[in-house]
């Protein structure tokens, strides 16, 4: 990877506070970085499935991931919601 020389001095700068080489200081961020992604993703999984079985309030996702997530969240909850009233719907209908 090919970084800037003036990045690349503050790169080294930081790895030598943590008694690294760039190379390795880079590989470990990058690494720590995946592997914070993947937990935020299980987080929001583990919230979303919370929600929808209502053991958390809107409010409380809110608070937990942001309004803007939680708005996604509601919304594709609700449309969830409404698509297994509508095929229960079809169903009874079907029966009759």
């Amino acid at each position: 990877m090919e970084l800037p020389y003036d990045t690349y001095l503050k790169v080294g700068a930081v790895a030598s506070e943590h008694c690294e080489s760039v190379r390795e200081y880079i590989k470990n961020e990058i690494l720590n970085s995946i592997r914070e992604e993947l937990e935020l993703k299980d987080m929001k999984k583990q919230l979303a499935s919370r929600y929808a079985a209502d053991e958390i309030s809107y409010e409380s996702l809110k608070d937990l991931l942001g309004a803007k997530e939680a708005e996604r969240l509601r919304i594709y909850n609700d449309t969830i919601l409404e698509s297994f009233r509508e095929a229960d719907i079809v169903a009874k209908r079907l029966k009759e």
